[in-house]
């Protein structure tokens, strides 16, 4: 240590030297506050200025030196600190949506097939005199029934489908007319109401009307109140709650006046097959013969019961003259072949090992079937 230096500017510059070769921040004695004391001055005299003598060593650096190597992979991430999503592979949003509405579509075609069955069945029933309990049907012979008859108003409802694209095309696509159409698509809704006092004139007609017209003036109302007046679609989220509010509206009277609708076809279709069967009975159902082990009182209506000569035969009596009305499980129900709806009987027959039924085919074995 020389003379002339002082002896607390040459400590702080050591100082300063170890700190940076630590990367720690440096602190000169130019920015401590007059009179504060340092380490190596413990009597609290006055700090002297830095000597700005290059050779007395390098100036202190006020930054702190970081080391490279341990602060990029402190930055970083390691495999440890990576998550791990443990769930698998997961389907996009958009097929998600495409299988929610999927399956949406399919419950309300089944709900529909279901109501259609019973309906239709309902009504064929009560047209004949009977009920549909007394047939023990359960729910895939209810859908089945609805099968045939629901073919052309789904070829219908098809093509409605597609015009309803290609009309919202043509509104796109800016037409002449789309402006004055709209505005009128508008109040669509008031439609069915205005029909309402025609319905005295043709009841069975407006059935069936009114509620497919209501189904078209709603969903025509919310399409034209709620589609974007620019190119863009781009809409405000308050603007979307309201525009949902629409079209959940729309949709849960499309829905109920759907069912209505329903509901008067099946009654037509119904109501036609008994017409139909009650005008085929003799001709249209297949004949049956019925053995059995005891009298099963089957008498009138153009029938004709025997008894069985034969002496070693299983069976004492055969009724002939029968017409196959409906099979349900183990239970077969017959009727006379000239039974009709305001006179007649329907025998209800339990297959077992007392009771044969046999199936007549040909138009001789018809004739001759009450032959003994």
């Amino acid at each position: 240590m020389t003379e002339g230096t002082p002896r607390g500017t040459l400590w702080q510059r050591l100082r300063a030297l170890g700190r940076t070769g630590r990367g720690g921040s440096v602190v000169t004695s130019a920015a401590r506050a007059p009179g504060s004391r340092t380490d190596a001055d413990p009597a609290g005299g006055p700090s002297a200025p830095p000597s700005r003598d290059r050779g007395s060593g390098p100036a202190p650096n006020p930054e702190p030196v970081r080391d490279p190597v341990t602060d990029d992979s402190r930055a970083l991430p390691t495999q440890a600190d990576t998550p791990v999503d443990e769930r698998g592979p997961s389907l996009p949003t958009g097929w998600l949506e495409l299988l929610g509405v999927a399956g949406s579509l399919l419950s309300l075609f089944t709900a529909v097939l279901f109501y259609f069955g019973w309906a239709s069945t309902d009504a064929e029933t009560k047209a004949l005199g009977l009920r549909d309990t007394v047939f023990h049907l359960s729910t895939s012979d209810y859908l089945l029934r609805s099968v045939d008859a629901l073919f052309l108003p789904a070829w219908l409802g098809t093509a409605a489908v597609f015009a309803a694209i290609g009309v919202h095309r043509w509104g796109r696509r800016g037409a002449p007319g789309v402006a004055w159409t709209l505005r009128v698509g508008r109040h669509a809704w008031v439609v069915p109401f205005l029909l309402l006092p025609l319905y005295r004139l043709a009841p069975d007609a407006f059935d069936l009307a009114l509620p497919l017209v209501t189904i078209v003036g709603f969903l025509l109302t919310a399409y034209a109140r709620t589609r974007p007046s620019d190119t863009t679609g781009v809409q405000a989220p308050p603007v979307r709650a309201q525009h949902l509010r629409v079209w959940c509206a729309a949709l849960l009277v499309s829905v109920l006046s759907l069912f209505w609708a329903v509901s008067t076809y099946a009654g037509i279709v119904g109501r036609g097959r008994a017409d139909q069967t009650a005008r085929t009975v003799r001709a249209g159902l297949p004949a049956v013969v019925v053995f059995s082990e005891k009298d099963l009182l089957i008498r009138g209506g153009g029938s004709c019961d025997f008894r069985v000569p034969v002496k070693d035969s299983a069976y004492r009596y055969r009724y002939a003259g029968l017409r196959l009305f409906h099979i349900a499980g183990d239970r077969v129900f017959v009727v006379p072949r000239d039974w009709s709806p305001q006179h007649g009987t329907l025998y209800e027959l339990e297959q077992s090992d007392s009771v044969r039924i046999d199936y007549v085919s040909g138009g001789n074995q018809r004739k001759d079937e009450c032959s003994p």
